[in-house]
């Protein structure tokens, strides 16, 4: 019994110190945004900042995209349209003025639409 007790403890002790945590540090990226709304109200109040923070933590190398779209389903011709940039974090701030003048595009586009 006494075998036994030292064998039990043994064992125990040993199977405790095995355990290692494992220290596992994950990597957030964020690639793509997607932006579609109903009314060209909602196009005009995009949060530049909070889209651009949303990019930081991206490498310089990584492939970045932005989407905008919007659907006009209450107009007469349902107009339905949208943009895609795309290019690496490193020229964020390139790839943002061409989202904002694409933006404003697409305002131009669909206030024509708007009302027939």
């Amino acid at each position: 019994m006494k075998n036994f007790s030292v064998l039990l403890f043994l064992f125990c002790s040993l199977i405790s110190f095995a355990q290692k945590d494992k220290s596992i540090t994950s990597e957030i990226k964020v690639t793509s945004v997607s932006y579609t709304v109903d009314t060209i109200e909602e196009l005009k109040t995009i949060d530049w900042k909070n889209i651009k923070e949303a990019f930081e933590n991206n490498k310089p190398e990584e492939i970045i995209e932005l989407n905008f779209g919007i659907n006009l389903k209450e107009s007469k011709y349902k107009v339905k349209s949208s943009i895609k940039i795309s290019g690496e974090s490193r020229n964020l701030d390139s790839l943002f003025f061409k989202a904002k003048k694409g933006v404003k595009s697409l305002i131009k586009i669909s206030n024509k639409y708007k009302n027939k």
